[in-house]
């Protein structure tokens, strides 16, 4: 998925937002379901995160109308951006709301100055832009150029735009200046690494989905073992299921070494 876009009576522009391959870049939200803030467990590391993006989508007028989430990788940044759009497409159904990767934004906007100018354009007629990994758009003059107005443009017609990177904007890296300022006007959230009781929840979850009874004794002893970021956690269990469905075993402290491959 590279960009996505609530239903709307502009539909038919919208499905016309093509590259020069004709690869779809718009899709409907609501998307990924998966992707909710019921899906979300949070934690106390990433609760301030978490009730800056519920508000910034649940209010026709929303307190703020910029969001930048920060943290590292696997913390649940993108989860939580999808979720803005998600929730926004179900509470106001007729607005424009655009996910873009901004690896997919950099690309769009190097693509020539007449093409930049009419990618950026369309995307400052949305309602609610969504760009995930802004770290991306270091060093790349047109890009940051184009998301400055897009910025303000966004801004000045009281629209919503979020953003999320590994770096707060006071740190982004290769960034300009006149951009970073902007990215410190509205709402900075940082998501920190997930704790011990936030690791559990999220492992017996994991289980639950896939019918897997992890008994407490392993999640204790998976939590000095496991990197503390969802995909690491998520990849453990997976494991843990494959070995067990293999071996037509419960969950023991030997099938868990076994499946990790621990001595």
């Amino acid at each position: 998925m590279t960009l996505c876009a609530a239903s709307a009576p502009g539909r038919d522009r919208q499905q016309n937002m093509r590259n020069h391959q004709g690869r779809q870049l718009i899709l409907d939200f609501p998307s990924r379901p998966e992707y909710s803030f019921d899906n979300f467990v949070v934690s106390e590391g990433s609760r301030f995160a978490v009730d800056a993006a519920k508000r910034i989508c649940a209010d026709a007028s929303p307190p703020y109308h910029s969001l930048y989430l920060h943290g590292g990788e696997h913390l649940g940044k993108t989860h939580l951006l999808i979720a803005i759009g998600n929730q926004a497409a179900q509470a106001f159904p007729d607005r424009q709301i655009l996910y873009v990767p901004c690896e997919e934004f950099v690309r769009q906007m190097e693509q020539g100055e007449e093409a930049a100018s009419l990618n950026a354009r369309r995307m400052a007629g949305a309602d609610c832009f969504l760009l995930d990994d802004v770290d991306r758009i270091a060093g790349k003059r047109t890009a940051q150029e184009k998301l400055y107005f897009i910025y303000n443009t966004l801004i000045e017609k009281g629209k919503v735009i979020v953003f999320t990177g590994r770096q707060a904007p006071d740190h982004l890296a290769g960034a300009e200046s006149y951009l970073t300022s902007r990215l410190r006007w509205g709402m900075t959230a940082a998501i920190h690494p997930i704790d011990d009781a936030t690791t559990a929840q999220i492992i017996h979850k994991l289980g639950q989905d896939v019918g897997l009874e992890i008994p407490d004794k392993i999640t204790d002893y998976l939590l000095t073992r496991v990197p503390r970021d969802f995909l690491s956690i998520k990849d453990c269990v997976t494991r843990i299921d494959r070995e067990s469905y293999l071996k037509k075993q419960k969950v023991s402290l030997k099938l868990t070494k076994a499946a990790l491959g621990l001595p």
